[in-house]
């Protein structure tokens, strides 16, 4: 029941790594090209690293057969890899690789005789830029791991020359599970090049990997519109002169097939993509000539039927001196606020009457005012035109709303004043997944469950919501009396609480809830967000209390996490922790996050004792970008799906990575304020002015043709 697992660094140690980590996002990025990538788990040729990375924002996906010879025989090779570009010149790399003869299951009983490794890589390509001077790196494979399988040091550089591209450098590795005379991946000077065929997408590669030699064909796709401007590489391999440890000829041909994701769109990519879109908006000059003049009436409540049309909810019109404000409640566009407001205020600055100045939109959630946003009325006119973003950053403000006064505001008469309420429940759908990964018992261990959320809006910040999970499938070592028992999701109603949110202060918004967790638990939870004056920073409390009256001795869980949120810029977050995690532990945690377009990347370390688990979080939105309109019942997916991989630092208590599923996990809230409520915690000024191309594409994309 146990994992690969990191050796012993401090606590400290890690931390240091995180924060160093997080200083290179300020170096300058690395140039991208197209690349493959290696069965280790690197941008490279067949097996070796080359000196290039994974651009910031792309995530890389692979699957192929090749294994070493040198770690044995076996019938089932499987290798699967994901990269992510984390940080301009740095990638990094999960790998699971299992060799095996599979053995007849037995209940209970271990079902391993060959590697099944999970490691991490990682490659820095160095920050040096000089003419003629080839690109360079430093990496490692398998980095910690009380079960070493492929662990190596190298030094890389590459360089091209029109259509070949080469790479040569020097790697030290370690024996598999430190054994004298193991196996070795990538180990003494190596090299390789790689010729690329005119346009065709093929190339042709020869390498050795400082072991054996290997010669192999791959093919590079177009970008592939439909799945998200993906590549797709595939790459079959040969190897020469390969030889087991006793000397037996092994040679072996292989595949491995590649998926290059690009996550999030540049504001390049948006603005190209809103032009495409045509149909461009008439001359602004010919909206205030010729015919009879609409009434300032008459205009907002053609506004309020469009935004009602482009699916949002509670939506309210009223002046301000020479300003319009609109109120507006959004839960069809999920994925993002910034595509309901660019939605508000594309039709509204369309619409205004002559005279108007500004526009100001207010986002409610559950009736409650969230974020408040205003730009230029000329601005914005000006910028869906012509797409020039400066300008219109600049006219843009934004903030929190917590000082926001709507008595202030004369509201229009009439159906675009009363702010009506059409959406009277909302439903989402969910998946949930535990899991064992790479362990003796099997490669993968799950179960996997829908959690159906039902919400009812009260009063404002006011909701009752229930969660209903119903589970989907499971392995047969999640079954009851297998040895992954724990992890086998429970039927039924798991949730059913009170919640309510409000803002004590413009910089200080609650949410505080009561009611049944767990299935059997009663208790309250609830989180504070301190918004800072002085920048974009900010400061959490949460915590959760919940008592079991189920068994006979009554157990309760508490606990709770302080943390700074430190904000290096729109996409790059750093957030030190102190917890008392669900076991009753207490400790630091460290954590970065990487924001690309809606997809969050996380690195993280947390100390809980005299226990250390280090790992990586990937969270993305899982509900369409439009999903479905205001009405009486709303139907949607999860905004946020988050899931880790995580494993235990080694140590002198702790000499065995043990799957332990309960250990050092900090407060898990049933309700997220921020994924509620916040964007995701997405709503700082900076972030929100970074995001006006996204504004002017999801207008054009879903309000454009209400214009006429």
């Amino acid at each position: 029941m146990r994992l690969s697992t990191p050796h012993e660094p401090s606590f400290m140690a890690l931390a240091i790594s995180v924060l160093g980590a997080a200083a290179l996002c300020h170096v300058s990025a690395a140039q991208g090209q197209e690349t493959g990538l290696t069965s280790l788990g690197a941008t490279g040729g067949l097996n070796i690293p080359s000196a290039y990375v994974l651009n910031p924002g792309t995530m890389a996906l692979s699957a192929g057969n090749y294994q070493d010879p040198k770690f044995g025989s076996f019938s089932r090779r499987q290798n699967y890899t994901l990269g992510i570009g984390l940080l301009p010149g740095v990638e990094v790399f999960g790998r699971f690789a299992e060799y095996q003869n599979p053995l007849p299951r037995v209940n209970n009983g271990f079902d391993i005789n060959g590697p099944r490794d999970i490691s991490a890589n990682i490659k820095w390509q160095l920050p040096i830029a000089i003419q003629w001077l080839p690109k360079l790196a430093v990496g490692a494979t398998d980095v910690g791991g009380g079960a070493v399988n492929f662990r190596s040091k190298y030094a890389v550089a590459s360089d091209e020359y029109g259509p070949l591209h080469w790479s040569l450098g020097y790697a030290k590795g370690e024996s598999a599970l430190g054994r004298i005379g193991g196996g070795k991946v990538l180990d003494g000077l190596f090299g390789g090049a790689e010729l690329r065929l005119g346009n065709t997408g093929a190339a042709v590669l020869a390498e050795t990997d400082g072991t054996q030699r290997h010669a192999g064909l791959r093919y590079y796709s177009d970008r592939l519109s439909m799945l998200g401007d993906s590549q797709i590489v595939g790459t079959v391999q040969r190897s020469f002169g390969a030889t087991t440890l006793a000397g037996r000829d092994a040679d072996a041909t292989s595949f491995n097939v590649s998926l290059v994701v690009p996550l999030g769109a540049s504001e390049a990519v948006r603005k190209t993509r809103s032009q495409n879109l045509a149909k461009p908006l008439p001359p602004i000059a010919s909206t205030a000539t010729g015919g009879m003049v609409a009434s300032s009436q008459d205009r907002m409540d053609r506004l309020a039927q469009m935004l009602q049309t482009s699916g949002l909810d509670r939506v309210r019109i009223g002046a301000l001196g020479t300003d319009w404000v609109i109120e507006y409640e959004n839960y069809r566009y999920l994925q993002n606020e910034a595509d309901a407001l660019g939605i508000v205020l594309g039709l509204a600055a369309e619409n205004a009457s002559a005279g108007v100045t500004r526009i100001h939109a207010v986002a409610l959630k559950a009736g409650q005012a969230m974020l408040q946003t205003s730009v230029e009325v000329a601005a914005f006119r000006d910028f869906l035109r012509d797409a020039d973003a400066p300008l219109t950053k600049d006219a843009f403000r934004a903030g929190s709303p917590g000082d926001y006064d709507p008595a202030l505001v004369q509201w229009a008469s009439g159906a675009s004043g009363t702010a009506q309420r059409r959406t009277w429940a909302r439903v989402s759908l969910a998946p949930a997944i535990n899991y064992a990964l790479g362990t003796e018992y099997g490669a993968f261990d799950y179960s996997l469950a829908l959690n159906l959320r039902g919400t009812v809006p009260l009063w404002r910040g006011g909701e009752v919501y229930t969660d209903v999970t119903q589970r989907v499938s499971h392995s047969d070592d999640v079954a009851p009396g297998r040895a992954y028992a724990g992890l086998l999701h429970r039927n039924g109603l798991k949730t059913l609480a009170l919640q309510q949110s409000f803002w004590l202060g413009p910089r200080l918004f609650t949410s505080v809830g009561a009611g049944k967790y767990n299935y059997v638990n009663y208790g309250a939870e609830g989180e504070s967000m301190v918004f800072l004056p002085w920048n974009e920073d900010t400061v959490h409390f949460k915590g959760s209390y919940q008592r079991n009256h189920e068994n006979r001795l009554a157990r309760r869980e508490e606990a709770y996490a302080a943390s700074y949120r430190w904000k290096l810029d729109t996409q790059t977050w750093i957030e030190g922790a102190y917890n008392q995690y669900t076991d009753r532990s207490t400790g630091p945690a460290l954590a970065m996050t990487r924001w690309f377009g809606d997809v969050a990347v996380q690195v993280f370390a947390r100390k809980g004792g005299r226990s250390t688990f280090v790992g990586m979080e990937l969270s993305l939105p899982l509900t369409p970008r439009q999903g479905m309109g205001a009405g009486p019942v709303q139907l949607s997916g999860t905004p946020r799906f988050a899931q880790s991989l995580r494993t235990m630092v080694e140590n002198g208590v702790n000499q065995a990575n043990y799957v332990q599923p309960n250990a050092v996990r900090p407060v898990e809230l049933s309700y997220k304020p921020e994924m509620e409520m916040l964007n995701s915690g997405r709503i700082t000024p900076d972030y929100l002015r970074s995001q006006v191309q996204r504004m002017r594409e999801s207008f054009f994309l879903y309000a454009r043709d209400q214009i006429d």
